[in-house]
């Protein structure tokens, strides 16, 4: 699993960090922007505004954010907690997919964040899969990626990675963060159970040649 690291994409430095314990972690969060990607230049966006008068957060907010592509970004990573699911950062994983999750998603970015999750699960053992919505008061990560995302993957094996697009340019309408859509101040501390689906994941993931084995 390749991730273009901060470096690559072009990271400014966080103002500050803290770490993430694992024996903590008990969920991954997905997300999405609604934005439009169009490059490198897009993650940098997410990042400015997260470190921006409007946030005024530390670094960007996601742990890993999948582009449409199924080029996978680092945020903060593995290591460090993140700022995307309020009251529930210090014990999440947080992914957020570089697109509308309203509409129609990419298999190559449902490839990658099957493989996140995967990761996930071997990092920290088994992880419950979350969206946004279940732990906070928003419509994210958008009905369709939602209802693939807690009721399994189902991905045809011959559709082809789309190539990625120019990151020269930014549109000045560019949405990011799920802006406007959620209220940090309204963040329920009580998830709606999901159901663990990790072995039905995995087995499909083998099936379609997408496991690493270690």
């Amino acid at each position: 699993m390749n991730i273009v690291s901060r470096a690559e994409w072009g990271a400014v430095a966080a103002k500050s960090h803290s770490k993430l314990h694992a024996d903590r972690v008990t969920m991954i969060v997905l997300h999405h922007t609604t934005g439009v990607f169009t490059g490198r230049g897009t993650v940098q966006a997410i990042q400015r505004f997260h470190m921006g008068p409007d946030r005024k957060w530390a670094d960007i907010g996601y742990s890993f954010l999948v582009a449409p592509t199924g080029e996978i970004f680092e945020g903060r990573g593995w290591d460090y907690t993140g700022a995307h699911a309020r009251g529930h950062n210090s014990t999440s994983i947080g992914i957020a997919y570089i697109g509308d999750g309203r509409q129609s998603v990419p298999d190559a970015a449902k490839v990658s964040i099957l493989r996140l999750s995967v990761e996930a699960d071997r990092r920290f053992g088994v992880l419950r899969r979350v969206g946004h919505r279940d732990v906070g008061s928003t419509v994210c990560p958008g009905d369709v990626l939602y209802a693939w995302w807690v009721s399994g993957p189902s991905l045809p094996s011959a559709t082809p990675l789309e190539s990625p697009v120019s990151d020269d340019r930014v549109p000045s309408s560019l949405r990011v963060a799920e802006q406007g859509e959620v209220s940090s101040e309204r963040i329920s501390e009580r998830p709606r159970g999901i159901p663990d689906l990790r072995d039905g994941w995995r087995r499909h993931m083998d099936r379609m040649g997408w496991s690493r084995r270690r």
